[in-house]
């Protein structure tokens, strides 16, 4: 019987590439920026969902960085008077104020030019383009004012404010936009925050974050924010000015959600016992919130960690399925499906027995004394007539595993519904059967208890030979048995000379073990009559006989369940069963 143990390495490998985050102030990603670059203070940074742009606050230097935060270049802007502290762009041109004077420039970074200007009120050391007014907030860190210009320099709007901005970016993403953040905080040792504000009325939304706690040594720089850097998540990013100066980028929302979970998930088992399995559903037509579903990418469907199907073009809200004919044996498969869009993913999974199934267990398990005083007990029961595990039951019966309530285990080989043993002792006894077939072995069902008596009968009449029989190590192995020897295990037996009693004539017994295959085909004999010959009137003793894995023409044997017999003159008075695994 295979057995299947459900990754939950898999899930987490997969949660953490394609589930979604909705934690405020994740942090996303870390960017050194002053080793590859060489500028001695960076100071703004905007992106324009391709690269990120980095300014140096002490000359007319841009560092270029893909998103993965991978240097590609330095380049300069003529005329500039200083550097840039920070960086705002209005999706066509990029601009950025130097601090030391009054203009906004306005630059082509394809060109590597200015290509305008705005005179502004104050001069400018932080500046953020507002898309609803399409306008310019601006400040510096000396001001105690923050104005709304337009791009001719008119004054709009003017508020009181008396922190030390060195950043702002606008916000159309997040929830409750348009909002404003500001980067507050210009010397090594204070906090840089990152505070947001309502628009148009600049009120203060409680939302804000000390970044210096995850960049100690820091202060504040520029400030972007973009839903392109990471799919489905808005981004706040900045400079985290320092020693070394760290591009940084935080969650703040999400501008979307992932797909909910698949409906009417099903798994059907091929009833002949064919190793395949059609696996249907229904596509998500809602997200993870319960809203209509936009989007869905892709939905991958997995067998036992192994990724078997993907559909690239999954309709919303469409029936599916697959179905499976590459499933390697009989056993328990774990299939999980994934609904997949840019937002995250959402799961379901199912288990089924696949192929051909172990026997259920016995019904109808009886015993009873067969007369009284008699030491026999007879055990009746009807065989299953189905899987296990709710699989075909194709594989007929080649026997049963019996254990009673002492711990006694017997070894019945083919397929039966009776069986009759001997016991010794008067008292209550129960049984335990397991049938097995080529498969596995199958359910166990418990008899009822059995009331054995003996009236006025001498017990050391009754002649019942008593066996020990047991292997070690069971189950047995190469590494068990040493390096580069075969694997072997030695049989135990005892045999009460009790059961002479009567038999004075019969001086010796030849005695042999016998080696089953899990179908009942004799493997090897064990000849043991060289070393232990039984004598009438001798007293118990243990004898031992090791068997290393082949079969009568010393070939190795495969690995699997085998059954040792004893053999005493050509009767079976014992049989136990064995695992030999390679």
């Amino acid at each position: 019987m295979k057995k299947i143990i459900f990754s939950f390495l898999l899930l987490a490998i997969y949660f953490s590439l394609f589930s979604q985050s909705e934690e405020i102030w994740d942090l996303h990603f870390q960017i050194d920026v002053t080793t590859p670059s060489g500028f001695a203070s960076p100071g703004g940074v905007e992106t324009d969902g391709e690269y990120f742009y980095v300014s140096n606050s002490f000359d007319n230097q841009i560092a270029k960085f893909d998103l993965n935060g991978i240097w590609i270049e330095n380049f300069t802007i003529p005329n500039i008077p200083f550097g840039l502290n920070d960086l705002t762009t209005d999706g066509e041109y990029f601009y950025g104020g130097s601090g030391s004077t009054n203009t906004i420039f306005q630059i082509d970074f394809s060109s590597q030019s200015i290509v305008g200007g705005i005179i502004s009120p104050i001069s400018v050391d932080a500046i953020a383009y507002d898309p609803n007014e399409d306008a310019f907030w601006v400040t510096n860190w000396q001001a105690d004012v923050l104005m709304l210009i337009d791009r001719n320099g008119v004054l709009l709007n003017q508020l009181v404010f008396t922190d030390d901005a060195k950043g702002l970016t606008h916000d159309s993403y997040s929830a409750g936009e348009p909002v404003l953040w500001t980067y507050t905080g210009v010397y090594t040792g204070g906090d840089g925050i990152v505070t947001q504000y309502q628009l148009p009325g600049f009120f203060p939304t409680g939302l804000s974050h000390n970044v210096t706690e995850d960049f100690p040594d820091t202060h504040a720089g520029g400030l972007f924010c973009s839903s392109e850097i990471v799919p489905g998540i808005v981004i706040l990013g900045g400079i985290a000015k320092g020693t070394t100066s760290y591009l940084f980028g935080y969650e703040i929302d999400v501008t979307g959600y992932a797909p909910g979970p698949p409906t009417d998930f099903t798994l059907t088992a091929d009833p002949a016992g064919a190793l395949e399995v059609l696996v249907s559903w229904v596509n998500p037509a809602i997200d993870v919130n319960g809203n209509p579903l936009t989007d869905l990418d892709e939905m991958r469907l997995f067998r036992d960690d192994e990724l078997i199907y993907t559909d690239t073009a999954p309709v919303i809200g469409e029936p599916a399925s697959y179905n499976d004919v590459s499933v390697s044996g009989s056993g328990y498969s774990e299939y999980l499906l994934a609904a997949i869009n840019s937002y995250g993913s959402s799961l379901v999974s199912g288990t089924i027995w696949v192929g051909p199934d172990v026997p259920d267990s016995v019904s109808n398990f009886y015993g009873e004394q067969i007369a009284p005083n008699s030491p026999e007990i007879i055990l009746t029961w009807d065989n299953p007539t189905q899987g296990l595990h709710g699989g075909p039951f194709v594989d007929p019966i080649l026997g049963y595993s019996l254990e009673d309530n002492s711990g006694t285990v017997y070894e019945l080989l083919g397929s039966m519904e009776q069986f009759i043993l001997n016991v010794t002792i008067p008292g209550t006894y129960y049984f335990m059967i397991t049938p097995y077939n080529a498969i596995g072995v199958g359910g166990t069902a418990t008899s009822n208890d059995i009331i054995v008596e003996f009236t006025g009968v001498d017990h050391n009449l009754i002649l019942k030979a008593k066996y020990q029989l047991s292997n070690y190590p069971n189950p047995f192995n190469p590494a068990v048995a040493g390096a580069g020897r075969s694997p072997s295990t030695t049989i135990k037996f005892s045999i009460d000379p009790c059961m002479h009693q009567g038999r004075q004539n019969q001086q010796n017994e030849l005695i042999e073990l016998i080696i089953y295959n899990l179908k009942g085909q004799k493997v090897k004999t064990l000849d043991v009559s060289g070393s232990c010959r039984i004598i009438a009137e001798a007293t118990e003793s243990l004898h031992h006989v090791t068997w290393d894995g082949t079969d009568e023409n010393n070939q190795p044997v495969s690995s699997g369940i085998y059954f040792y017999k004893l053999d005493m003159d050509g009767k079976v008075v014992a049989s136990r069963k064995c695992l030999l695994l390679k």
